[in-house]
């Protein structure tokens, strides 16, 4: 009797078991995904608004805060380098080619004279003018003669003809040793014209390298010369004033702009801006 109850109750479990109703999960799922997805949109629709209309808010803000700091912006005024002078120091030159033949040709002149000042030897100049012929000459100890430099400011090529002029004068005046420098370079006939003879040609790179070769003390010599006030406005070569740039308004060359001199029309002295 007892074991029958117990095979009756056992039936009657697993009985339970089998037919006991199952979740729907799938239907619950159903059921709360719809809630939960709308809810989940919204949230993300209303994010995504909130943050478009944030950033256009924040845009315009930031564009009337720009136009404000322009209209009071003080611009600051840099020193151009360039390869003119050095980063490091704006007070030392940074001696090369474009820099060389920004100095006008006034300028270059004091400069080749304090660098033979700096080598010992008596240098004055001659006379005032881009092309009058000698422009320093050079004397030992007892003021005797024994060398003339002439100084060419320029752009293009010193031709032959420039360097006889010198070793005419050098013949005349008895003088041994000629001199030329150059802020360009020689053609190769004026080259092959000063061998064997004591001409000296320095050209643009030799200068500079002559000039960096310098002691520091020496070299501020130069640098202070060099950059003294106006360097690169040109002087007139007749009455040794800074010349003013002017249009030409007839001729040829209307429109272009030239330097002229300030004593204009007492003196028409001409020069091209480089």
């Amino acid at each position: 009797m007892e074991l029958l109850i117990t095979v009756v109750i056992i039936i009657a479990i697993v009985d339970a078991i089998v037919h006991r109703k199952k979740p729907n999960y799938k239907n619950q799922y159903q059921r709360r995904r719809p809630n939960s997805v709308n809810q989940n949109k919204s949230i993300s629709m209303h994010e995504l608004i909130k943050s478009i209309l944030g950033g256009i808010f924040i845009n315009k803000e930031l564009k009337k805060l720009d136009a404000i700091l322009d209209t009071y912006k003080v611009e600051e005024e840099k020193p151009n380098y360039s390869e003119t002078i050095h980063p490091a120091n704006k007070d030392i030159i940074r001696w090369t080619k474009p820099f060389l033949r920004s100095i006008e040709w006034k300028r270059y002149e004091e400069v080749c004279m304090e660098y033979l000042k700096i080598k010992n030897c008596k240098a004055n100049v001659t006379c005032i003018g881009a092309d009058d012929g000698i422009d320093i000459k050079i004397s030992d100890s007892y003021g005797t003669v024994f060398a003339v430099a002439q100084c060419k400011a320029w752009n293009k090529p010193i031709g032959v003809s420039l360097i006889r002029e010198l070793y005419g004068v050098m013949a005349a005046d008895k003088i041994k040793h000629g001199i030329f420098l150059t802020t360009s370079e020689y053609s190769k006939d004026a080259i092959e014209f000063a061998k064997g003879k004591n001409l000296m040609l320095i050209d643009s790179d030799e200068f500079i390298a002559m000039i960096n070769n310098l002691d520091d003390e020496s070299k501020k010599r130069i640098d202070k010369i060099a950059i003294a006030g106006d360097y690169t406005t040109p002087t007139c070569v007749r009455c040794n004033v800074k010349m003013v740039k002017r249009t030409a308004k007839t001729g040829k060359s209307i429109g272009n702009q030239f330097w002229g001199c300030p004593n204009y029309p007492i003196c028409r002295n001409t020069m091209y801006i480089k």
